[in-house]
């Protein structure tokens, strides 16, 4: 991995975020507007999905989507550039991994709802009690959502682990 990290940071890529100071500020606000467009509206339909807020419909909550997927694109787009930008932070820190760990799972429960509980649900209208399973996809991916933002929070103060 080492020699990855060597060639990385090698790239005009990388020289481009650490010599320009302005990029990282720019990606940090970026990154938390799109975490707070995930985590915002992915948490209201988690918690709609769990059984609370029954006055809204399973699938107006739902409408919102696509701007939590603007905002994990946002994400993707600013992470990839820190992590360009200064790979050797990430590379060996356990809270790094952590939160790649929480992001597939947030993924595969995603994409869980999506091929198998999402049709039975999406329907219900105000008043609509979830099914149990729709209620364990909301707290998974609640959790792993929680789970992302709390490791990506300590990254800088956790550090190299390995």
């Amino acid at each position: 991995m080492n020699t990855f990290v060597v060639w990385l940071e090698s790239t005009a890529a990388s020289r481009a975020v650490v010599h320009y100071r302005w990029i990282w500020p720019l990606c940090e606000v970026i990154h938390f507007i799109g975490l707070s467009l995930v985590v915002g509206i992915a948490g209201f339909f988690d918690l709609r999905l769990m059984g609370f807020m029954k006055r809204v419909p399973v699938s107006a909550a739902r409408d919102l989507m696509p701007l939590a997927m603007a905002g994990f694109l946002m994400n993707l787009v600013t992470g990839a550039a820190f992590f360009i930008g200064t790979p050797h932070q990430y590379v060996g820190n356990v809270a790094f991994w952590a939160k790649v760990f929480f992001l597939l799972l947030a993924g595969l429960n995603a994409m869980f709802f999506e091929t198998t509980v999402g049709a039975r649900t999406i329907n219900l209208g105000a008043g609509d009690e979830t099914p149990r399973s729709a209620k364990v996809v909301g707290a998974v991916s609640l959790v792993s959502w929680l789970g992302v933002l709390y490791w990506g929070r300590m990254l800088p103060y956790i550090g190299n682990a390995f």
